[in-house]
């Protein structure tokens, strides 16, 4: 497939607007690829972020991000078929299979976040995650199960 966004959306009210988690807890700043079976998500870990410790972005903010990437592209994925007052709809993370954590990245860091649709049934979703750093380091991948629970 193609990328679909015309550019990166790096407006981070739009993009929270797309998910339906709110700060504290956003763990995803950019929308930077969107397709029907993939997105990639951007984050720059900052130093108050909540799931950060001692200067490194934790276990929990990684699969926090993972799980985020996952709902910006329901979320782009409905923005953009009912446009502008369409609601992120809720679910959650239904197993989290073969989780590695290779390295904690550093406060600063810039995470670049690609989530690839294994395969979808009605409101269940099985995806592949990949989380790496600007230079391409893979960081943490894993499989997850997502369910949504808001079918409006």
């Amino acid at each position: 497939m193609n990328n679909q966004l015309q550019e990166e959306i790096t407006d981070i009210d739009l993009i929270k607007k797309l998910i339906p988690q709110k700060d504290p807890f956003v763990m995803i700043d950019k929308l930077l690829y969107f397709d029907p079976d993939k997105v990639v998500s951007g984050y720059k870990i900052s130093e108050t972020n909540i799931l950060s410790n001692n200067g490194y972005f934790t276990e929990g903010g990684l699969i926090e991000n993972m799980a985020q990437s996952i709902a910006l592209h329901r979320g782009y994925r409905g923005y953009i078929k009912k446009g502008k007052d369409g609601k992120p709809k809720t679910g959650f993370i239904g197993s989290i299979k073969h989780a590695t954590i290779h390295e904690l990245p550093k406060v600063g860091t810039e995470l670049i976040t690609t989530v690839e649709i294994i395969a979808e049934i009605m409101l269940v979703s099985l995806v592949k995650i990949e989380v790496k750093d600007i230079e391409g380091n893979l960081l943490a991948s894993s499989e997850m199960k997502t369910i949504i629970v808001d079918s409006q």
